[in-house]
């Protein structure tokens, strides 16, 4: 089961990297037609929008599994190793809790907005369900991410739980973003 978790949050990022070039290239390409005096197209404000949306929730879930995702390390670098256990498990929770409560209301949302088929009217009419399903499903491998680090610091895993990623090889060993050391100091 968690091989595939593995491989759809996998999939899910790759999609969302795509829908980033998507966005790369048709911004660079109104941006070049307007400078030349052509007609930019009008769609891409509005498709641009909906990949933005997309990419965040398709991207987040692999983040969280990689635990590459912001954290602030203020608080939990000056614990002890127990300390730090208590702390992951209860983020970890708290994680499980609220994004279960968001797949929750956004599943809600979106059921809602199909049956009463909202659109959403700009240049390209869409179902607005279409757009926002992913919030849901986005908020659902998130909650599937934080069960499956619950699991494993109950199970005794380390601190971040090391046993992340395809075949379990993947460290989640804080990894400070560039700029800053693990101690929340400059670097």
């Amino acid at each position: 089961m968690i091989r595939l978790l593995d491989r759809v949050c996998g999939v899910l990022a790759v999609v969302a990297a795509l829908l980033f070039l998507f966005m790369t290239f048709t911004i660079c390409y109104s941006i070049i037609t307007r400078a030349v005096g052509l007609p930019t197209p009008v769609w891409t404000v509005q498709l641009n929008e909906y990949a933005m949306l997309w990419m965040t929730f398709l991207g987040t879930a692999w983040l969280l599994a990689k635990n590459r995702h912001v954290s602030i390390q203020i608080v939990v670098s000056r614990l002890n190793q127990k300390g730090k256990k208590v702390f992951q498990t209860i983020h970890n929770f708290m994680g499980l809790l609220l994004c279960a409560t968001i797949c929750y209301f956004g599943a809600l949302t979106t059921w809602e907005h199909f049956e009463r088929n909202v659109i959403d009217v700009q240049v390209i009419d869409v179902p607005k369900a279409l757009v926002i399903i992913v919030i849901p499903v986005g908020f659902l491998l998130l909650a599937l991410q934080f069960i499956r680090r619950i699991v494993e610091d109950l199970r005794g895993g380390e601190t971040d739980g090391a046993k992340s990623g395809p075949a379990g090889a993947a460290s989640r060993a804080e990894k400070p973003m560039s700029g800053t050391t693990s101690k929340g100091g400059e670097g």
